[in-house]
């Protein structure tokens, strides 16, 4: 019997990890080897309904990516917007220090890939052509 391939669920969530990444701003200039070094660096999480995943006003330390739930986006106790799977949030945190400028509360059971900025960091600091691709999409955003 021939070896198996790869579980084509497996092979569907990661194109859709890689499609969602590719949406990031300052990500989707990075070629397909570069994302899949991002990805790899990624930790998938589930959340019970209810759960603060990010409060406003704290240091931001990952970004997020919705794999499967809801949430809710909350700014001085206002809910101004829900998110769904393929969305993100929390890309500020990998590339400066500000405060996070919202909560972020599950809705329902949810899982999330998790990037987490020191793990960001190592993976620009042994890559320079991702560090620099970023960086000049920044320093264009300005």
């Amino acid at each position: 019997m021939p070896p198996e391939g790869p579980n084509p669920d497996f092979r569907q969530e990661v194109r859709k990890l890689r499609d969602c990444l590719q949406e990031v701003d300052f990500l989707y200039q990075l070629k397909l080897e570069e994302l899949d070094k991002l990805m790899a660096a990624m930790k998938k999480r589930r959340y019970p309904a209810g759960h603060d995943v990010i409060r406003q006003g704290e240091r931001g330390d990952a970004f997020y990516l919705i794999a499967s739930g809801r949430l809710s986006v909350w700014v001085k106790g206002k809910q101004v917007a829900t998110r769904y799977p393929g969305e993100f949030f929390g890309e500020g945190a990998l590339v400066n220090d500000a405060p996070r400028s919202a909560t972020v509360r599950t809705e329902a059971e949810t899982e999330l890939y998790i990037l987490h900025k020191d793990e960001f960091n190592k993976i620009l600091m042994a890559n320079p052509g991702i560090a620099a691709s970023i960086k000049s999409h920044m320093s264009q955003r300005k």
